[in-house]
């Protein structure tokens, strides 16, 4: 039995069977899986569960005098920023953007740090994630 090729709206054929997605969702998904891959740090960090000893100094340079709110995805502003400073100099999150907007990939490597961590992997950087990153 051979298959006949359906006709889109615009007058094209598809070869796409039923259950199959449509190409720009198998992109879309394709690309958040990356992102959750490229947020976790590099192997040689990715086992340890808290700053070093030497990390130490690397905490000066996420200097921030502000409080510790609860952050989630969407939020933005300064204490956003503190949070991806943390990630990216302290547990080597490498591709964590500092941008003080509260996207995918610092939700991703929340994530990945609370599961390592011991913690609930919720993405929301709540009290006992604060406590959990600094020393």
């Amino acid at each position: 039995m051979s298959r006949q090729p359906r006709v889109t709206p615009q007058g094209r054929t598809s070869r796409r069977g039923p259950g199959r997605p449509a190409p720009g969702r198998v992109a879309a998904g394709a690309l958040l899986a990356a992102a959750v891959v490229l947020a976790a740090p590099t192997t040689a960090f990715a086992h340890t569960p808290s700053p070093s000893t030497a990390a130490a100094t690397e905490w000066r340079l996420c200097m921030y005098l502000g409080g510790h709110p609860t952050l989630k995805l969407g939020d933005s502003g300064e204490a956003v920023r503190h949070l991806q400073c943390v990630l990216n100099e302290v547990y080597r999150y490498q591709t964590v953007p500092m941008t003080g907007s509260f996207e995918v990939i610092t939700e991703a490597a929340v994530k990945h740090l609370q599961q390592q961590l011991s913690l609930p992997g919720t993405g929301v950087v709540d009290a006992a994630t604060w406590t959990a990153l600094h020393p």
